[in-house]
């Protein structure tokens, strides 16, 4: 696992809140110069620490009004074949594999009732799949990429 100093964390709180702050405001609250912050931001890169920066756009205002949690048992040895299936597929924004009953569970944004239908009717008719248990979201309690750095 790479390492990081209490300076690296720091930066990272402040990219987490806003990835567009200028290097010169973090390295005035560090007390570092520009040049340090910029360095270690890329060797964070560099290490895989910092994947991407990605804005949080309001899915609704794209269309999206319905978010879908899919939990799904594939048939024996036929994993791998779902799990690529899903992989590929664009309205899927997580999916990870799980203990328990089901294999995956799967998180999904989509415009309409019938995209999910399709969606869903993909993976039964894919032969990967032994069974869906599917769930549309009501209402959103808490929904926040960034993770607590300590």
């Amino acid at each position: 696992m790479p390492s990081i100093d209490e300076i690296d964390k720091e930066i990272l709180k402040m990219l987490q809140e806003n990835a567009r702050t200028p290097f010169k405001d973090m390295a005035e609250k560090v007390n570092k110069a520009p040049a340090t912050v910029k360095n270690r931001i890329e060797k964070m890169q560099a290490m895989g620490i910092i994947k991407a920066y990605v804005p949080l756009l309001d899915y609704k205002f794209f269309g999206y009004m319905h978010t879908t949690l899919v939990m799904l048992l594939a048939k024996p040895g036929k994993l791998d074949e779902i799990e690529s299936i899903i992989g590929d597929e664009k309205n899927v924004i997580a999916a990870y594999e799980t203990t328990g009953e089901f294999d995956l569970a799967i998180i999904a944004r989509f415009k309409n009732e019938e995209e999910i239908s399709n969606f869903v009717r993909k993976l039964l008719e894919s032969g990967c799949v032994e069974r869906t248990v599917t769930a549309m979201v009501l209402k959103v309690v808490k929904e926040d990429p960034r993770i607590p750095i300590d």
